[in-house]
């Protein structure tokens, strides 16, 4: 399938392929955009999430933006750190938008998702739950995290 150039949808070219990673959907690992379409910015949140590569999936991410997903509020060197560590292990992420707001440069997202990775004593554990994302666009055009709020119901940080 071929998918036309545009300011989401870089011409093949452009895109930088990753050695590990193959991706459905057009994206630029060195300028992500989540996209203004909100079923590419949950399949490009999937994709890089379940990369296992930390340091790709805080990209997607502003440089102030705060994510929840430890448990508690984490920015910057602290929140790539975090996704390293977790991602190392590849967990596997589904995840559906429930619903999508999106007012000028903001946009507010509802996501139900569910992680399958591998707790501390090695067995598997399932994080299930809802999520809140606020995306904020970039001066340049770039749909980009600005908060990530998950609230698990069942697994590691609901325990």
């Amino acid at each position: 399938m071929t998918t036309e150039a545009s300011p989401t949808h870089p011409p093949e070219g452009n895109r930088i392929p990753m050695s590990a990673t193959s991706f459905t959907v057009p994206f630029d690992p060195e300028r992500p955009d989540l996209t203004a379409d909100t079923d590419i910015q949950n399949e490009i949140f999937i994709q890089v999430f379940n990369s296992g590569d930390g340091e790709l999936f805080n990209r997607l991410y502003l440089d102030d933006s705060v994510s929840n997903f430890s448990g508690e509020p984490l920015t910057g060197a602290d929140r790539l750190a975090f996704f390293k560590e977790f991602l190392a292990s590849k967990p596997t992420l589904k995840a559906s938008v429930t619903h999508s707001y999106v007012a000028g440069d903001v946009a507010l997202i509802g996501v139900e998702y569910s992680i399958d990775t591998t707790g501390p004593d090695g067995e598997p554990v399932l994080l299930e739950g809802v999520c809140t994302d606020v995306l904020r666009k970039t001066d340049d055009g770039r749909w980009l995290m600005a908060i990530d709020r998950p609230v698990a119901a069942t697994g590691l940080v609901a325990d």
